[in-house]
C-alpha cells in the first residue's frame, strides 16, 4: 500500500495510556472558544519539545525527517464487503531519504508484490532541475476478479502484473514554511513498461484474455506542499495540491474481456488518456481561538478516456497517511482496497481533529463521493452509472509504545453496497481498519 506512516520518535511516561488521554479529553475541551493564556503551541514534526503531564516531564527529542526508514502494519475489517477482502491485512516499508542540501531524494513504499521507487537528483549549478528516475511494479501470481454490488464475478477472474520504468526532468523550488518536504515540483518522465496476462480455472471459457503488451506512458506530475505537520505527521496548518497525467499506449493490444463486463475494443484501449488533482488544506476552528482544533479538508478527483480495467483508476488508493506523496492517494471510507475500477470520480473530506494531549488526535470525518460503479440491470447485466457515497467516521491517532504510531479507524458508507449473502445485496457498509507503524532509524 502507498499510505505509509511515519512513526514519531519520542518519550513518554507509561502511565500515559489511551484511557488516560480520553479522560482528558472530556475533562479539559476548550471548546469555550477561550485560549488559555499558557496554552502550549502543538509539537511539529520534527521539533523539539518539553512539556509536563500530570507532574511529570516529558522530552521529545529532535528527529531529522530527511532520513526516514518505517515498517507499517494494518487489517481492514468489512464485515460485509467483498468475499476475500472482508479480512484484509496489509503492510509496507517505507523509505525516504532527502539529502542535508536537498538536492537529492530517494522514497520508496516496498511491500513485495507492489513496489513503488523514485529518485531524483539534482545539483547546486542545475538552479532546481532534476533527473528524474522512477519504477514501479505490480506482481500477484494469483487470479483477480471484480466485484459488483460487493457480489463476486469469477466469469473474469484472471492473473495481470506489470513492470514500469521511468526516466525524465523534474524541477523543484522550496516553498515556506520551510520544512524539508515544503516544496514544488513537477516533472515529466516517459515510462517504458510491460503487462501480462494468465487465465485461471476459474476463468469462463469464453473470456477473452488480453494480450501481453509493451506499453509506454508520458507521465506530467505536479506537487505543491505548503503544509506543517505535527508530531504525528498529519496536517496541521497549509495547503498542499497537485495532479498526476498520463497518456499510454500499447504495441499490441486485441480485443479482450466477455461475460458480464462484455468485450472491450482493443483498438479503443490501445491509448489512453488519464488525469486525477487533489488538494488539502488544514485551518484552526472558526471562533475557536486554540492550535488543539483544526479542521482539514481534501477533495480529489479523476477522468479518463479510452480507459479499462487494466489502465484505470484503483478506489481507494490508500488506507491513511499524509507524508508527501502519499497525500495524492484518494481514499474512500469502508470500501476494500482497489474494489472500484472508475472512469471518472470526485471524492470531498471535512474534518474536526482535536488534541486533548500532545501525541494523541481523535477525529471526525464526513465524506461525499460521486463514483462510477459497475451496477446490475434488472435482467442481470451490469452497466457502469454513477452514484453518491456519503460516508461518516472517525477514529484516533494516538502515539504507541516502542515510539511507534497507531490509527483506529471507524466509518459507513451510504453508498456503497453489502453483500447479505444468497446473491443478495443492499447499500450500506460498515467499516474498520487498525494501522500501526515504527519507525525503523
Amino acid at each position: 500500500m502507498s499510505g505509509t506512516g511515519r512513526a514519531p520518535n519520542y518519550h513518554v511516561p507509561q502511565f500515559m495510556t489511551l484511557a488516560v488521554a480520553l479522560l482528558l479529553l472530556l475533562s479539559d475541551a476548550t471548546i469555550s472558544g477561550v485560549m488559555a493564556a499558557d496554552e502550549e503551541p502543538t509539537p511539529l514534526a520534527g521539533e523539539p519539545f518539553h512539556t509536563e503531564v500530570l507532574g511529570e516531564p516529558v522530552k521529545v527529542p529532535p528527529r531529522d525527517r530527511k532520513k526516514v526508514t518505517a515498517a507499517s502494519f494494518g487489517i481492514s475489517v468489512l464485515p460485509e464487503g467483498p468475499k476475500f477482502y472482508q479480512v484484509l491485512p496489509f503492510g509496507a516499508m517505507y523509505l525516504w531519504r532527502n539529502s542535508d542540501d536537498m538536492k537529492q531524494r530517494f522514497r520508496a513504499t516496498l511491500s513485495g508484490p507492489v513496489n513503488d521507487m523514485t529518485m531524483n537528483v539534482g545539483s547546486h549549478s542545475s538552479s532546481g532541475w532534476e533527473l528524474r528516475l522512477t519504477f514501479q511494479n505490480m506482481i500477484i501470481p494469483v487470479g483477480r476478479s471484480e466485484y459488483v454490488e460487493a457480489q463476486i464475478i469469477r466469469d473474469v477472474e484472471v492473473e495481470w502484473n506489470y513492470v514500469f520504468g521511468g526516466i525524465g526532468l523534474a524541477y523543484r523550488k522550496l516553498l515556506d514554511p520551510g520544512h524539508q518536504d515544503n516544496a514544488f515540483e513537477v516533472s515529466l518522465t516517459y515510462e517504458p513498461g510491460y503487462r501480462w496476462f494468465k487465465g485461471t480455472s476459474k476463468t469462463s471459457s469464453n473470456f477473452i484474455v488480453p494480450t501481453d503488451t509493451y506499453e509506454g506512458r508520458v507521465h506530467a506530475r505536479l506537487r505543491n506542499d505548503a503544509l506543517e505537520r505535527n508530531l504525528m505527521e498529519l496536517p496541521h496548518r497549509g495547503y498542499s495540491f497537485g495532479g498526476d497525467f498520463y497518456y499510454g499506449n500499447r504495441a499490441h493490444w486485441n480485443d479482450w474481456g466477455g461475460g458480464l463486463f462484455g468485450v472491450s475494443s482493443g483498438q479503443q484501449g490501445k491509448q489512453y488518456l488519464m488525469g486525477s488533482v487533489f488538494a488539502v488544506s488544514a485551518t484552526p476552528v472558526p471562533f475557536i481561538d486554540s492550535e488543539k482544533h483544526r479542521l482539514i479538508g481534501s477533495v480529489y478527483g479523476g477522468i479518463g478516456q479510452h480507459l479499462d480495467r487494466f489502465s484505470t483508476f484503483r478506489l481507494p488508493g490508500r488506507p491513511t497517511g499524509y507524508e508527501w506523496e502519499a497525500i495524492a492517494l484518494p481514499m474512500l471510507p469502508s470500501v476494500a482496497f482497489n474494489e472500484l475500477f472508475p472512469t471518472r470520480y470526485g471524492i470531498a473530506h471535512l474534518e474536526y481533529r482535536y488534541e486533548p494531549i500532545f501525541f494523541i488526535y481523535p477525529y471526525v470525518r464526513g465524506s461525499w463521493g460521486i463514483v462510477e460503479q459497475p451496477r446490475f440491470n434488472p435482467d442481470g447485466t451490469v452497466r457502469n452509472i454513477m452514484g453518491s457515497m456519503p460516508a461518516v467516521g472517525g477514529g484516533v491517532v494516538s502515539g504507541a509504545p516502542w515510539s511507534s504510531q497507531i490509527e483506529i479507524n471507524y466509518s459507513y458508507n451510504f453508498g456503497i453496497f453489502r453483500d447479505q449473502g444468497n446473491g443478495q445485496s443492499a447499500q450500506g457498509r460498515n467499516g474498520f481498519f487498525i494501522f500501526w507503524s515504527k519507525e525503523l532509524s
